[in-house]
């Protein structure tokens, strides 16, 4: 079996007129491209075997500066540049990796469509595009490689800048339509909802890789506001059309939380690992390997979740819903004054559980409120209308919950684990110093006042004005 990892240059300048083809340099956005896709690229063995690459100065760039960023001087010394691979024929390539003698892998970075026209030859499913810095991982049934054949290979992975960092994900995505509405009008959910889905979608392949936790979390943000949505259009209308919508929603956001989980707590766990008070108990009891095995486990069960055939069935049934005649007509049904409503009555739930809450109430009543005062802001996310200081006032309050949540989970996973292979009781002082600082997340709850609900709007969207 033989590795092809293929890796097209980073994104590069064309403002210089008077410059060859061969001459241009990469631009800012190749820089950030190819710092985020370097440690990626080692991650998956792209840096294990021969490394070759075109002489144009973009490419060059682009291996220099990934090996650079690595600060690993022996990788330089394994990369050989070729005028040959300066070339936009698949077919020049093809031959050029036909008389190829190495032993192990090679990576080769060049440019496309060359690249792209290898990868398809070679792959049995052929690929649409390959964006700047990106890569394409191509297993091959073969010991030698002058025994390549025309659609043998196999997609290991596809990768591409977009897929690795969520900031150039970010960079190119759409705002939502329905945030432009004037106001909380239903127009505007019309609009927000098949945004949220298409998000969704669009989440859904890095999410599943995990190179960075922030494309889970968005994605678990998006699918709890278009759950929010279905259920407050659901409590205002009854329609029992939505039942399945926030049914299959439920679940898949269910899925994500063992993952959200341990995401969080091994970003915290870096931190404990620099703490001279408890880093020797934790390398020496093993926490981290631990914790760095199960977050792969859930990483891979989660993919697994998101390609299985029941989720794309309930995905494409969200989707079509979500542009349906039904939906629109259980829009145009409501009055668009009655959105405020269900927020008011939201509001009213949570100030009712927070006021109910005590030294001796138990964690899951802290959770509830939690979720409570998620769907909360997911909901006042969607109207424009309502005042700064209240949308403010919501995320602090969020952010107090969060990290009592946080908290608990911390303490859960250090006392599971000192139960399982802990005998000898060391990493008791971090589970007491948690447990204290969870006791005080508790109180900084219980001293909270209830959310003062915006005024509430008048027919003419203005809001009421207090009688003299």
């Amino acid at each position: 079996m033989k590795h092809l990892f293929l890796i097209r240059h980073g994104k590069s300048s064309w403002s210089d007129a008077s410059l060859e083809d061969w001459e241009r340099p990469l631009n800012k956005r190749g820089l950030r491209q190819i710092a985020d896709m370097a440690p990626v690229l080692q991650r998956i063995g792209a840096f294990d075997g021969a490394v070759y690459s075109s002489n144009a100065l973009r490419a060059r760039k682009t291996i220099e500066g990934m090996l650079a960023s690595l600060e690993d001087r022996t990788l330089a010394e394994r990369i050989a540049f070729k005028s040959r691979l300066y070339t936009f024929s698949g077919d020049v390539l093809w031959k050029w990796l036909h008389k190829q003698q190495d032993d192990g892998a090679i990576t080769l970075v060049g440019h496309n469509p060359a690249l792209l026209e290898l990868a398809n030859r070679l792959l049995r499913h052929p690929i649409d595009a390959l964006p700047t810095a990106g890569c394409v991982h191509i297993l091959l049934p073969i010991q030698r490689w002058k025994e390549i054949e025309p659609d043998t290979g196999a997609l290991a992975l596809y990768l591409k800048p977009a897929w690795v960092s969520y900031a150039e994900f970010q960079r190119k995505q759409s705002g939502d339509p329905g945030k432009k509405e004037e106001g909380h009008s239903l127009r505007g959910l019309a609009l927000s909802l098949p945004h949220l889905m298409d998000r969704l979608t669009e989440l859904e392949p890095p999410a599943a890789l995990g190179f960075d936790p922030e494309f889970l979390h968005q994605y678990r943000i998006t699918i709890r506001k278009v759950r929010a949505v279905m259920e407050t259009l659901y409590a205002l209308s009854g329609d029992k059309a939505l039942k399945a919508p926030i049914k299959r929603l439920r679940r898949h956001a269910q899925a994500t939380s063992a993952l959200r989980d341990l995401d969080v707590f091994n970003e915290t766990l870096l931190a404990w690992l620099n703490d001279p008070e408890f880093q020797d108990a934790l390398k020496t009891t093993g926490v981290p390997q631990a914790f760095r095995a199960r977050q792969r486990e859930a990483q891979l069960a989660f993919a697994q979740h998101i390609d299985a055939r029941d989720y794309l069935d309930d995905r494409e049934n969200l989707q079509s819903f979500v542009r349906s005649n039904r939906l629109k007509a259980i829009l145009d049904s409501l009055d668009k004054h009655r959105t405020r409503e269900a927020l008011d009555a939201r509001i009213a739930d949570h100030n009712a559980r927070l006021v109910a809450l005590s030294d001796l109430s138990p964690d899951e009543d802290f959770h509830r409120l939690r979720k409570c005062l998620k769907r909360i802001r997911y909901l006042a996310d969607l109207d424009r209308a309502l005042p700064k200081a209240f949308r403010k006032d919501l995320k602090q309050r969020q952010t107090i919950l969060g990290d009592f949540q946080d908290r608990h989970i911390q303490l859960v996973f250090m006392q599971t684990y000192q139960a399982e292979a802990d005998p000898e009781g060391r990493l008791t002082p971090l589970i007491e110093r948690l447990s204290g600082q969870k006791q005080a997340d508790r109180q900084r709850i219980l001293t909270l006042d209830v959310i003062d609900a915006p005024e509430p709007l008048t027919r003419t969207g203005r809001p009421r004005t207090q009688e003299a």
